[in-house]
């Protein structure tokens, strides 16, 4: 089996000749015929470590997790694992997946309590942490983080400035909700103008349907009316959960950037 599987790789870069191939991309295959190779699990975790080091510096970060997650972590030794799960705990980060990267950072004080302090490790946290609006575990790690670098004081205080104007983040689930009375919705969203338009729109299509029927034209005051009333409604809705997530997203980039600058000065 593992005879086929490298055959198949090496098969694979022979006749590849229309993709651009690249000094990390051969590194890569020379270490997938390493991990097919690999006589021990020591030596399967070597390599497979160091092809998702080459994943994640050609930026291929969901690349590297997927090869992070081919790890036997029973035959690292503490430090081994201690390096394992800073690895997916950045990489997670670095490809946007703050759950995962906060989950490793987790198991890693499970497993390992008397490593769980490393500033790095403490820096990735408090990043990961903010990207998901934990603005308690953000500032916990981050100030923790700061007393460790040679201007503590100095970069404490500023964190502890930043964090006492954390953004108000808001449930998208509550705008679809509030969206039931059109427009509502949407002023939750912090959208006025969005509102005052959705509840314009909704209202006049609403008193054009009555009007109609009131005034025996049944049909056009059901399709114009009501037909025109229930699509506007329900985009209505799904408008407001979209503006409320783009609010969100707006007010922790705002928030996280300033982070970033901060922590790696």
């Amino acid at each position: 089996m593992r005879l086929l599987c490298t055959v198949f790789i090496f098969l694979c870069a022979t006749f590849s000749t229309n993709a651009q191939v690249t000094s990390w991309d051969l590194e890569a295959l020379e270490l997938e015929r390493r991990i097919y190779a690999a006589d021990s699990p020591a030596a399967h975790n070597e390599a497979v470590l160091a092809k998702a080091e080459v994943r994640k510096q050609q930026g291929l970060y969901r690349e590297a997790l997927g090869e992070l997650s081919r790890v036997r972590p029973y035959a690292l030794d503490e430090k081994g694992l201690a390096a394992y799960y800073y690895e997916r705990a950045l990489v997670g980060y670095l490809a946007g997946d703050f759950d995962l990267s906060l989950g490793a950072i987790d198991e890693r004080r499970i497993y390992l309590p008397g490593r769980a302090e490393e500033p790095m490790l403490l820096l990735v946290e408090a990043l990961a942490a903010g990207e998901k609006g934990d603005w308690e575990r953000s500032q916990k790690a981050a100030i923790r983080y700061a007393s460790t670098c040679p201007n503590s004081e100095e970069l404490t205080h500023s964190l502890t400035e930043l964090y006492k104007d954390t953004p108000r983040l808001r449930n998208p689930e509550v705008a679809y909700w509030l969206s039931l009375v059109p427009g509502l919705g949407q002023l939750y969203a912090g959208e006025v103008w969005s509102g005052l338009v959705s509840l314009v729109a909704n209202g006049a299509l609403a008193a054009f349907g009555v009007s109609e029927m009131m005034a025996g034209q049944w049909l056009s005051g059901w399709i114009v009316g009501c037909g025109g009333l229930s699509t506007t409604f329900f985009v209505g809705q799904e408008r407001a959960r979209t503006l409320t997530e783009r609010h969100n997203t707006r007010a922790l980039r705002t928030h996280n950037d300033l982070l970033r600058q901060q922590l790696l000065q």
